[in-house]
């Protein structure tokens, strides 16, 4: 069973810029890896450490280069915080938690 989840206002923005400039990365992240977070979320992220020790990371490689999808969890819902290539994700969720 999937949980509920929500976008952090940032992180739908981010999705769309990723969506509009590559659209078969935008219809991956939304039909293959948002499905596989949002059924295990606990086994598919690596929890973080430092200042975003309560964010779980998804990464995925596509086309050669690295992306994470960047989340929480709360109770029986996810909120993304950030999608984005991997340096410039966790700079983004620095922000936004």
């Amino acid at each position: 069973m999937a949980w509920a989840f929500k976008f952090h206002p940032a992180a739908a923005k981010d999705l769309y810029k990723l969506s509009k400039k590559n659209r078969p990365l935008g219809q991956a992240i939304i039909n293959t890896h948002i499905p596989k977070i949002t059924v295990n979320p606990h086994g598919v992220g690596f929890k973080k450490e430092g200042n975003l020790s309560h964010v779980r990371g998804y990464g995925f490689t596509y086309c050669g280069s690295s992306y994470r999808i960047l989340y929480t969890i709360a109770q029986n819902s996810i909120r993304f915080i950030a999608f984005g290539i991997h340096d410039m994700a966790y700079r983004k969720a620095t922000g936004r938690v």
